[in-house]
């Protein structure tokens, strides 16, 4: 029992509450509510059937205990002779998270209590992982919040629920790669085709990078990230680094080969929800909901400028294929085109960089698209057919109806024939230069719900 020494009324109440907070701050942890989350946001990617390293899961309380090639990982009531604690800690190389942002103080000492109370399973489920997954039933055409062309055009990833649809230029499917996030964001080949990348996560509780072999089929790597899901993923010009944007107003870049985090820009105030590289890939620009559309340099983070005169949240922004020159737009429904290069010393409320204001939209803004000769930009929003304007005049050249819903992504096929559209209805919708519409096709498989 803990004690106060007081004697007066007033110091009998301050006694009380030193004896409740020291009986709340003995509160046993939590492996379920306070341990497995620590180890989803920071060991999973690494520790899970599709990777291993070192022999090690940390998919389940059983298999954190068995441990891997060194060692069982923690000993009850042991904390101090814990692999574990030794690793997270340092005391022992390479620190754990491998790559990562070492642990902060008070998550090692949770560890330290929970172990050193005998690391009790508290009812936490094992955690789940893509191996584990079922395939998905759809009962109707869940939305298409992303999805990208192969380079060579002849197939797509789809974004579905929990999974990846891959299919053919017709719109057969042909693969499904399921994966931890509920929700996809962005979904990118790398040049040769072999690698698709995709950032989702699970809304208010991770963000993830998946990394494909897409020949084999073969999740390579799941990197867990933060507490809220991911957006806006862009690949380096070369298809060897990944940028995207965080609720938690960060940048961050992973190398794609290792899946690890080697870089975290904080330049923003408020959510970065898209990124795009420059044409030589050592700048990046970043969009997000504090209205600025920012420029980095890749190799030391540091922040540049602002592109933009700030005006509304951003949403969408897309590159000119050959030029620096970037299109943007979000809450204020108008698109704007704009070089990543100032003319001149920058100003008071400059927009010198602006090339170009293209027309009012319906709604919000949510993606845009240059085509690969840099003639066309797509606008794709909430309301409204998605538009096809001439990026030198600004001119509309066609519209693309059909679509029920908001369009959430655009893109154009990779030789420039096509518009792929996909979104709230669930149907991917592809159309011609003038805005006809080419063919149409839903990539989940559908179950036809039984009736009486």
């Amino acid at each position: 029992m803990i004690y106060c020494s007081t004697m007066s009324p007033f110091r009998l109440g301050i006694g009380f509450v030193c004896l409740i907070s020291g009986l709340a701050a003995q509160e046993p942890v939590s492996y379920a509510r306070q341990i497995q989350p620590l180890l989803r946001r920071h060991c999973i990617g690494c520790h899970q059937p599709q990777s291993k390293q070192a022999d090690l899961l940390l998919t389940s309380h059983a298999e954190f205990q068995k441990g891997g090639r060194k060692g069982a990982g923690f000993l009850p009531g042991k904390p101090d002779e814990s692999l574990v604690i030794q690793y997270v800690a340092g005391k022992i190389e390479p620190r754990m998270p491998f790559g990562g942002k070492p642990l902060a103080e008070e998550e090692i000492e949770l560890f330290r209590r929970w172990i050193r109370e005998g690391a009790r399973n508290d009812g936490g489920a094992a955690v789940e992982t893509a191996a584990e997954l079922k395939p998905v039933a759809y009962a109707t055409a869940p939305p298409v919040t992303t999805f990208t062309f192969a380079p060579n055009g002849k197939s797509m990833a789809v974004a579905g629920y929990r999974e990846i649809l891959l299919v053919d230029a017709e719109g057969n499917l042909q693969a499904r790669l399921p994966g931890l996030s509920k929700r996809l964001h962005s979904l990118s080949f790398t040049p040769d085709g072999k690698t698709l990348v995709a950032v989702g996560g699970d809304p208010a509780r991770f963000g993830e990078v998946q990394i494909w072999d897409v020949e084999a089929r073969r999740q390579k790597h799941s990197v867990v990230v933060g507490n809220d899901t991911l957006f806006g993923g862009a690949l380096s010009p070369d298809g060897k680094l990944l940028a995207c944007g965080s609720p938690d107003k960060s940048i961050r870049i992973f190398d794609v080969a290792t899946g690890k985090e080697i870089r975290r820009m904080d330049h923003h105030e408020d959510w970065v929800m898209g990124t795009v590289w420059g044409v030589d890939g050592k700048r990046l620009v970043s969009v997000g909901r504090d209205r600025a559309a920012k420029v980095s340099e890749v190799s030391t983070g540091r922040f540049i400028e602002n592109v933009n005169l700030l005006r509304d949240s951003l949403t969408a922004v897309a590159r000119h294929p050959k030029r620096d020159w970037i299109a943007i737009g979000g809450a204020e429904r108008i698109p704007y085109l704009y070089r990543m290069d100032r003319p001149r010393a920058m100003r008071i409320a400059d927009d010198s960089t602006l090339i170009r204001k293209f027309e009012k939209q319906d709604g919000p803004i949510l993606a845009m698209a240059v085509s690969p000769d840099g003639t066309r930009v797509a606008v794709a929003g909430e309301i409204g057919p998605v538009r096809i304007y001439d990026a030198e005049t600004g001119d509309l050249k066609a519209s693309c109806t059909g679509h029920e819903g908001g369009a959430y992504a655009v893109e154009f096929s990779p030789d420039g024939t096509l518009l792929a559209v996909g979104g709230y209805d669930g149907t991917m919708r592809l159309y011609e230069a003038g805005g006809k519409l080419a063919r149409a096709f839903v990539a989940a498989p559908i179950t036809a719900a039984k009736r009486d």
